[in-house]
């Protein structure tokens, strides 16, 4: 009977939280009306201007604690949106979801984003989401203006078996080859254009 009625909440507490997370309504910074999920916009100040790095890997090292090639291919893969997407540093005009495992190495690449685009987190505009494995690690980027394609970063799998699970002598080398490789050997970029809705 005791086990029953521990079945019998557990179901409900998990159908409570299934029916939250497919409501969109419901989701956190989603919208009631459009049903999208709604992040800060930039603005015409100094704030939102920001100001880009000149030494892009000593803010890496400030911010993260210590430079890793994940975090030099995630700012590799935030300078070439800026450039595809012809936008700005710290302009918050891109939404960035980052497809990473849920544990480091991997998810270093969002400091990476943070660096390269001047995107954040706690902004709404970079996002993490879980993928199973390495294998499925990706970037999917696009104006949030819903002008130009949706851009998927997808690095090389060749690549990211060449990182994975470094020394910790290793970090600077393989860090600083990920800085001059050429992007064509570190990623592919893929161009979606989508339709209105």
């Amino acid at each position: 009977m005791k086990s029953a009625l521990i079945i019998l909440v557990t179901v409900i507490i998990c159908g409570l939280g299934v029916g939250a997370l497919t409501y969109p309504g419901h989701v956190f910074g989603s919208s009631d009306e459009d049903h999208h999920f709604v992040g800060a916009v930039g603005g015409d100040n100094s704030y939102n201007r920001g100001q880009e790095p000149e030494d892009w890997w000593s803010e890496i090292k400030h911010m993260h604690g210590h430079v890793g090639p994940w975090n030099v291919l995630g700012w590799r893969i935030g300078q070439a949106a800026l450039r595809e997407l012809d936008t700005k540093w710290g302009l918050h005009e891109l939404d960035i979801i980052c497809y990473v495992p849920i544990k480091t190495p991997y998810s270093c690449m969002a400091d990476g984003l943070v660096i390269g685009t001047g995107n954040t987190i706690g902004r709404l505009d970079l996002r993490l989401a879980e993928v199973a494995c390495m294998d499925l690690i990706q970037v999917c980027i696009h104006r949030k203006d819903g002008t130009g394609p949706v851009l998927i970063f997808q690095p090389r799998p060749t690549y990211l078996r060449h990182i994975d699970a470094p020394k910790p002598e290793e970090l600077e080398k393989l860090s600083r080859e990920c800085g001059n490789m050429k992007e064509s050997d570190l990623f592919e970029i893929r161009r979606i254009t989508t339709l209105k809705i």
